[in-house]
């Protein structure tokens, strides 16, 4: 929704860009530009957000770290947010996992963390995820959600002999289960030039799969992985089917048990529907990759196929629309749209940052990790206005985190490109720089 907004919004204060392009000028004369000025603005006001979040309490500084590692392109900064990725890696581990949710959250951040990171430094960001704890594989873990990016990040940076290390790590994660099978099949993309590479690399991690020390989720991810193999042509028809024969047996004990004989239905009604999906996932998994294995699942494993998940679609409530701050988002498109004085620009812009204040003022939504739409779309507006300023209107926000917060998505846009004049700046051709958009 913010998005929309502010393209709304620049067509409404640039009436002509469209024009301009038609006539043949050089991108970095007529085309959207950083000045330095504005770029050495946004990088300050990212600092200054970063210090404010220092004396939050862990959750709220680990929403605010998020945002930071997310604020302007990756290159922007690339010293200060590898550091921050390490930083926001270990704060993570502090958060709260007594319940499923505080749990999904906390593994997110960590998982968040160590992707940042390995679009810096690759190798350090699967050194980090070696020293989590120990993880079943009857859920995605933190490692598991962090190796899906991680593993892609290396073997961007690696060539085939970074799979064998790929391979190395995963086989010291999966003590008790917990190997990143779908995560795994970008290295075993990088190999399938070579049959034999590639066939090795599936028939290691068959071997560990065959341990039994899977889960649900584990087994289901290794299913994941066996698709992708056989749809890349990287292993043979045989391995394929030993394959598929290996998920039908662990799924088979998991559910039901080897030696017991299900009836009436009452086999399954230990698992969750979470749980029944897996399974019917991994078995689709297989009556694509495995034919042989599947029919022969057919026959002897009749319950396995039996399993039915009911398929729930949650609600989603529509964000309530807050009539003041739509009046203010237009209320400053219209000013930027007509051309207003500096002044009178400050005052539309000092009303909208006190309607954000209201929202987000101390205690007013101590659950929030993050705002609604509406206020980040105005405060970014409000950034696109007035680039040279925004950070003194924003030091009204009355509560640390949001202050902080608000300054990182307004640094957001002031470090962007965009057709706005920097006043204070010099104009000196040499040195300017224009950059993509």
């Amino acid at each position: 929704m913010p998005a929309v907004l502010l393209l709304l919004a620049m067509a409404l204060v640039q009436p002509g860009a469209a024009v301009q392009a038609k006539r043949g000028k050089k991108h970095s004369s007529s085309g959207p530009v950083v000045t330095r000025a504005q770029m050495e603005l946004a990088q300050q006001m990212v600092r200054d957000a970063y210090k404010q979040g220092r004396p939050l309490e862990t959750r709220r500084r680990v929403a605010l770290m998020t945002r930071l590692l997310y604020t302007m392109r990756p290159e922007v900064m690339a010293e200060e947010k590898q550091d921050w990725a390490v930083e926001l890696f270990r704060l993570a581990q502090q958060l709260p996992s007594e319940t499923p949710e505080e749990t999904n959250s906390r593994n997110a951040a960590i998982a968040t963390a160590a992707a940042r990171l390995a679009i810096y430094d690759a190798d350090r960001a699967l050194e980090l995820l070696d020293t989590l704890p120990e993880e079943n594989s009857s859920q995605p873990g933190a490692r598991v959600m962090a190796a899906r990016l991680v593993f892609n990040g290396y073997m961007q940076h690696h060539g085939s002999s970074g799979a064998l290390v790929l391979l190395s790590h995963g086989r010291r994660w999966s003590e008790h289960g917990g190997f990143p099978y779908a995560a795994s099949a970008t290295a075993l993309a990088r190999l399938r030039s070579n049959e034999d590479a590639a066939e090795d690399f599936f028939r290691q991690e068959l071997e560990i799969f065959e341990r039994g020390q899977e889960g649900i989720f584990g087994i289901s991810d290794f299913a994941v992985l066996l698709e992708q193999a056989v749809a890349m042509e990287a292993i043979s028809e045989e391995s394929a089917e030993e394959a598929g024969q290996s998920i039908v047996r662990q799924l088979r004990k998991l559910t039901v048990g080897e030696s017991q004989q299900p009836s009436g239905g009452e086999e399954h009604a230990l698992l969750s529907e979470e749980q029944k999906l897996l399974v019917m996932e991994a078995m689709d998994n297989v009556r694509v990759s495995a034919p042989k294995a599947y029919e022969a699942a057919r026959r002897d494993v009749p319950e396995l196929l039996a399993v039915k998940a009911k398929h729930t679609v949650p609600q989603v409530e529509a964000p309530k629309v807050d009539a003041a701050l739509e009046t203010a988002f237009h209320e400053l498109a219209e000013a930027m749209r007509q051309r207003v004085g500096p002044k009178a620009l400050q005052e539309v812009i000092g009303r909208d940052v006190a309607l954000v204040n209201e929202r987000y003022k101390d205690g007013a939504c101590a659950a929030c990790t993050s705002p609604d739409a509406q206020s980040w779309a105005l405060v970014s507006l409000a950034a696109y206005a007035v680039p040279m300023t925004i950070g003194k209107q924003l030091s009204g926000i009355e509560d640390p985190f949001w202050r902080a917060y608000f300054t990182a998505i307004a640094a957001q846009q002031v470090g962007q490109p965009t057709r706005v004049a920097d006043p204070t700046a010099r104009k000196v051709v040499e040195k300017e720089e224009a950059e993509p958009e």
